[in-house]
């Protein structure tokens, strides 16, 4: 149903409408938009939903580290209201953790609903005293991907990484 793209161009002139329809023009003052200040994305993983030639979805990544863990942010994943419940979602979180996954990276961390997000295997950050700070404990959620990411604890940081 929907076709899937890296984030290019043409999905990138469409972000920010799709993130202001999904979170709000204020959403620049949570927690997780000041993590990611100073701090590029990782265009390696960002991707797109697509209804024809309509921007309906898309999810970004962000470099990040547990005590010398290598990380990545998860978010912001949006979706536009009229297609949620349809599977974009489903695509782009799966779709995109398999690049992440692929890329050898150890542990994704996000800030978000623990329901929504325990479908793709993601657990409570606090089992394994993983923090960002001021994000309340329950809204942290990890996804380990290696041993290293198993075993990481202690605060989430942004990472200045050269990604390429």
């Amino acid at each position: 149903m929907f076709a899937y793209t890296m984030l290019d161009d043409a999905a990138r002139s469409a972000l920010t409408a799709l993130l202001d329809v999904s979170f709000g023009p204020d959403r620049h003052s949570k927690i997780a938009y000041r993590f990611r200040d100073d701090v590029p994305e990782d265009e390696r993983f960002g991707m797109a939903a697509w209804d024809g030639d309509l921007l309906v979805g898309a999810i970004q990544y962000w470099p990040c580290h547990v005590d010398g863990v290598d990380a990545q942010l998860l978010g912001p994943l949006a979706v536009a209201p009229a297609y949620r419940g349809r599977g974009a979602a489903r695509g782009l979180v799966n779709r995109s953790l398999q690049l992440v996954e692929d890329a050898g990276t150890d542990l994704v961390v996000l800030i978000g609903d623990p329901k929504l997000y325990l479908q793709y295997g993601f657990t409570p950050a606090s089992g394994q005293s993983l923090v960002i700070e001021g994000e309340p404990d329950h809204r942290v959620q990890m996804k380990p991907l290696t041993d290293a990411g198993r075993e990481a604890t202690g605060l989430v940081s942004p990472a200045l990484a050269t990604v390429s």
